[in-house]
């Protein structure tokens, strides 16, 4: 798939997701990859990663169009699952309406 539909499907996810959408998320990296043939990398004890929706990503975050938050993943008793961040993206404002395509 084109890096150009690629950028379209994310955004349009995250039109129809309006309190963001988790990188790490099982659900989303399943449905990227099916969508876009990315593969997906499965470590034990860990949420699958796709290197390439992270890539993806960034290229929303560096053209404006997607703004990044960080977030920590804490159980259900209020322990840190992963000492690392994850992030939770979400529209900018700007872009919440307009059709802007990038494909640098």
């Amino acid at each position: 798939m084109l890096s150009k539909s690629r950028y379209r499907w994310l955004l349009n996810r995250l039109r129809h997701q309006s309190d963001g959408l988790e990188e790490c998320g099982p659900d989303l990296v399943v449905e990227y990859s099916k969508a876009t043939g990315a593969p997906i990398l499965y470590r034990l004890n860990d949420y699958p990663r796709c290197p390439q929706l992270i890539r993806d990503f960034n290229k929303l975050v560096k053209h404006g169009l997607v703004m990044r938050k960080r977030s920590y993943l804490y159980d259900l008793n209020g322990f840190m699952v992963m000492p690392r961040a994850t992030h939770i993206y979400q529209l900018a404002p700007s872009v919440q309406n307009s059709i802007t395509w990038v494909d640098h």
